[in-house]
């Protein structure tokens, strides 16, 4: 149990630092960057993975049913139309807002749904309720998160009527865009508790652990990509911006936004190898501490960046009152996991 929790927080800290090189990459416009990116991490990166790495891969999906890969396509291009939305609406109620609205969300929708696709006789163990109140109480930290956000952002507005309009907006779409970004963590448990890919992955094909992640995985990110992929498509045309892949320093922005890709999917391959360490509700347990470890990351890097160098102290105590409940209810989490071992 305790190597799974130390491999979901390496996949988080992996997540925190995967936007890094983005900085460095220059004469792309946005749709540019993160168009090439996601078609990097959602095709490129994990489908010659699987196709190089994992043994049995095309033997191991024909024993999986039908309806198992449409549940996952369905779930995966909601976990990518999660992603779109959250873009956007960062936008309309700025970074610390959006990211803690779409984490919070997203965790709590993610973290407890697994408890009813096969985990339900497990929710009311003392081990259990013990998870379910470590997430109630990681959920008052992305709370205090989001409020030191709004701190920190207060009297950035110029104009008034509109700022309002648009805060209402954001706050719609990342909302949604939050319960849509679960389905990355509920296509997991789809394929991996309930279709048992990695398992016949494992036990048929003598495949590693971690290799057999990919083979879970591959097919989320190919539904994922087709929602990333199609709309930043649309972007490049609608804004006449695909020549700029051919700008000067091309080849060292793809270069930058490959490494992206590697790191974000190495990210999500060990989140689902931490998940399968965890045991029967590692999606449960897994996935509370791998968004609440991702918020606390970003805000440590916003601290080291100086994002918060301009803040007010009552944002700031709020910030780290946040990120210390937080790291509190990831051992309440460990705990009622641990319980349950």
């Amino acid at each position: 149990m305790g190597i799974g929790i130390i491999w979901v927080l390496l996949a988080a800290i992996l997540l925190g630092f995967y936007a890094l090189p983005s900085k460095s990459v220059k004469n792309y416009s946005l749709e540019n960057m993160w168009g090439a990116f996601w078609m990097a991490a959602m095709f490129v990166v994990p489908v010659l993975a699987g196709v190089i790495l994992v043994k049995g891969l095309g033997a191991t999906y024909a024993q999986v049913p039908n309806s198992i890969f449409i549940s996952i396509l369905a779930l995966s291009i909601l976990w990518g139309l999660g992603n779109l939305l959250w873009g956007i609406s960062i936008s309309k109620i700025g970074m610390a807002l959006g990211f803690s609205l779409l984490i919070g969300i997203s965790t709590l929708v993610g973290s407890i749904l697994p408890f009813f696709m096969g985990g339900f006789e497990k929710l009311s163990t003392p081990g259990g309720l013990v998870i379910l109140a470590g997430i109630f109480v990681i959920m008052l930290g992305i709370i205090a998160n989001g409020k030191a956000g709004l701190l920190r952002e207060e009297g950035n507005e110029k104009d008034a009527e509109s700022s309002k309009k648009n805060m209402r907006i954001g706050i719609i779409m990342c909302v949604v865009g939050g319960i849509s970004a679960a389905g990355f963590n509920l296509a997991y448990h789809v394929a991996d508790n309930i279709g048992h890919i990695g398992a016949i992955s494992q036990e048929q094909f003598g495949n590693a652990p971690w290799v057999a992640r990919i083979a879970v995985m591959l097919p989320s990110f190919i539904g994922s990509g087709i929602a990333t992929v199609i709309y930043f498509s649309y972007q490049l045309s609608k804004n006449k911006t695909w020549g700029q892949f051919k700008a000067q320093g091309s080849s060292k922005n793809l270069f930058l936004i490959l490494i992206m890709a590697l790191v974000y999917c190495a990210s999500l391959i060990i989140y689902g190898l931490g998940a399968y360490k965890l045991g029967a509700l590692g999606t449960s347990v897994g996935f509370a501490i791998f968004q609440t470890s991702c918020i606390m990351v970003a805000n440590l890097l916003g601290v080291f960046t100086g994002e918060w160098k301009n803040a007010s102290s009552k944002s700031k105590n709020w910030m780290y009152s946040g990120l210390a409940v937080m790291a509190v209810g990831i051992v309440v989490v460990a705990c009622g996991n641990f319980m349950l071992a």
